[in-house]
């Protein structure tokens, strides 16, 4: 949601997945919404959300994100990374693996603080 992020996000998904386009979906403080065990209805909402995007639009795969200050999540930026960790899993279990779910963390470029840039997470913390 926070538009200091959308580019970076945009950016590292259009790379990843060699896409044209993003689909987004947004909700503040997703992950930690994700990690904190959300009702039936959020996740049955946000899976239909998915799906569309992947099977009317055609989508390759799916960046979880999150980042630095945000207002969504207050959390320090550590327990945000462990919260998109557990929501990468949670969301690769509710598509059933269909495509895959990479997870990145977004934060002010330390030589340019004005820029925002955003960083896959190593595999050792998504697995």
């Amino acid at each position: 949601m926070d538009g200091r992020c959308v580019e970076p996000v945009e950016a590292f998904g259009k790379q990843e997945f060699n896409a044209e386009y993003a689909d987004t979906i947004t909700e503040p403080g997703i992950v930690g919404i994700l990690s904190s065990k959300p009702s039936k209805t959020f996740l049955n909402n946000l899976k239909n959300k998915i799906l569309i995007s992947l099977y009317k639009h055609n989508s390759k795969g799916i960046v979880i994100d999150g980042h630095a200050e945000c207002a969504g999540d207050p959390v320090a930026d550590d327990v945000q990374k462990v919260q998109i960790k557990q929501s990468v899993q949670i969301i690769s279990e509710l598509i059933e693996n269909a495509v895959p779910v990479v997870g990145i963390f977004v934060h002010r470029c330390p030589q340019h603080t004005m820029q925002w840039e955003a960083d896959k997470l190593p595999a050792s913390m998504i697995a």
